[in-house]
């Protein structure tokens, strides 16, 4: 069975679910916010919100 979804291997996002994206939908930007990449490198999620785990 292929697994479908949008991977995500940020940990302490609250949107992380065993490492799928549950976020209704997302916002990806650039870091320097123009509006062109070169690589992915350049991107980041803007959806992220941070989830804290004590034992972390």
């Amino acid at each position: 069975m292929v697994e479908r979804g949008l991977k995500c291997s940020v940990v302490n996002c609250k949107f992380n679910k065993n490492l799928l994206c549950s976020a209704g939908s997302i916002e990806v930007n650039c870091d320097d916010r123009s509006i062109r990449a070169s690589e992915s490198e350049e991107t980041c999620c803007d959806t992220f919100a941070p989830w804290y785990d004590e034992e972390m």
